[in-house]
């Protein structure tokens, strides 16, 4: 498999990971309630969009590094 599309692959995973707080909030709000849950909800929404696009790119230079380890502090 090319080195892309594995890349491509973890960023995706690593996406959807960051989305599990968002639904989990979501289906407590639908089961309470939505309207008394909308703060909550936006507060995620933004955290997990946020999340997601520092993440995402990160991802992609750490792998295109190669995994280069830190430098020595000595």
């Amino acid at each position: 498999m090319p080195a892309q599309t594995v890349k491509r692959r973890v960023q995706f995973v690593c996406a959807v990971f960051l989305h599990i707080p968002l639904v989990a909030i979501a289906a407590y709000a639908l089961s309470q309630g939505v309207t008394a849950h909308l703060q909550i909800l936006g507060v995620a929404l933004v955290a997990t969009l946020i999340g997601t696009m520092l993440i995402v790119p990160y991802i992609g230079r750490a792998l295109d590094d190669g995994g280069t380890p830190a430098r020595s502090q000595s």
